[in-house]
């Protein structure tokens, strides 16, 4: 069972920025990374693969399957695993419907940016629908 994911200022600040430059549009983006050797609940985020939202709109977001498959085959080439799914939402940064409905078939986790209180909170479907702690590094 997850219980955080860990990235660095950098990664976050790249997220914050990507978010903010798409507006009016949902942005997305996708988390590389592994288990803590040290800590087997956590996730650390090593690597962030942005990638375009395919509906170019302000509520939902897809993501293009070329780009998908090129995020994998990066992946495994950088001896890594996809451990994260990141968009932003025009509103507080919680589930929408729709996102819980995709979050039960991609149980990795997701990490959610509002641009309008400009937070982040990271969330993982697991048997249920539970918030994880957001961990940022220096």
């Amino acid at each position: 069972m997850v219980s955080s994911i860990r990235l660095n200022g950098d990664k976050v600040e790249s997220l914050t920025s990507l978010a903010k430059d798409s507006l009016p549009w949902e942005s997305c983006a996708l988390l590389l990374g592994e288990t803590s050797t040290e800590n087997l609940d956590e996730i650390i985020v090593s690597d962030v693969i942005t990638v375009k939202n395919s509906d170019s709109s302000p509520v939902t977001f897809s993501i293009d399957p070329d780009d998908l498959i090129n995020a994998y085959q990066v992946s495994e080439a950088r001896n890594l695993q996809v451990v994260g799914i990141f968009h932003s939402h025009p509103a507080e940064p919680f589930p929408s419907s729709t996102d819980k409905k995709y979050m039960k078939i991609n149980p990795v986790v997701w990490l959610i940016y509002s641009t309008v209180t400009n937070e982040s909170r990271a969330y993982i479907f697991e048997d249920k629908l539970k918030e994880v702690e957001l961990r940022v590094t220096v």
